[in-house]
């Protein structure tokens, strides 16, 4: 394994050591979800597109031909662990923002929280609590959905700008969350993306939803791929 952030695995044979136990292959959450869309869903038939998971956490792929990216080292899925250090133009503090904690569904809820504790109200403890009460008219949270959509929509506009895709598919369960979040996000992002040509790709909802990653995983088990003779949305020059 090549990272360990969230489990202390690195350099740890994970899969030989499963495979004692049964036949076992080892894959991230969000490449075997973005294979999954290639395959069977919005990203079917699409020659290069952008897979976004928002829930517990943000992570992305680029899928090439059907084929999720791995990058060198198995790494190019990160885009939203590590802070975007900046200065203050205003007070020049010094800044350190991470996209994860900010608009993930349990910063969004944190968030919520410290917002409500300020003001002695009680708040839920999920993040689906805080759409609830942004449907009711709560102002705190509408508030803190639309900067939460608004900074994933920079972060996804960069990606845009960077890898030229013909489209971004969007899963996860808060990114299949719809509402404000997703309407700040889709505006956020487009005007985020510096090219006019590419400022309206389709930005769509992972049309597996939430079972992508399940979906993924079968058809990594398995050895399915994208047939060579996929009927792409354009052919290359």
């Amino acid at each position: 394994m090549t990272s360990s952030c969230t489990i202390h695995w690195h350099d740890v044979p994970v899969q030989q050591r499963l495979s004692e136990i049964a036949p076992a292959q080892v894959e991230s959450d969000v490449r075997a979800a973005a294979l999954a869309e290639a395959i069977f869903g919005a990203g079917r038939g699409h020659r290069l597109f952008v897979y976004v998971t928002v829930g517990t956490g943000i992570s992305c792929c680029l899928v090439q031909d059907g084929h999720p990216f791995k990058g060198a080292k198995g790494n190019a899925l990160t885009m939203a662990s590590s802070p975007l250090s900046t200065v203050c133009t205003h007070c020049g503090a010094k800044l350190r923002p991470v996209l994860e904690e900010f608009a993930s569904g349990p910063a969004i809820a944190k968030r919520f929280a410290q917002a409500t504790k300020a003001q002695n109200r009680e708040s839920p403890e999920r993040c689906e609590g805080v759409f609830r009460a942004a449907a009711n008219g709560d102002t705190d949270a509408t508030e803190i959905l639309t900067s939460a959509g608004e900074a994933l929509g920079v972060s996804v506009a960069f990606l845009v700008n960077v890898l030229d895709p013909e489209m971004v598919v969007v899963g996860g369960g808060l990114g299949m969350a719809g509402g404000l979040y997703w309407e700040a996000f889709q505006r956020s992002c487009r005007e985020h993306i510096f090219s006019d040509d590419s400022r309206g790709l389709p930005i769509v909802s992972a049309k597996l939803g939430t079972d992508a990653g399940l979906v993924g995983a079968a058809a990594v088990v398995f050895g399915q791929r994208p047939s060579s003779k996929a009927n792409y949305a354009y052919e290359t020059n």
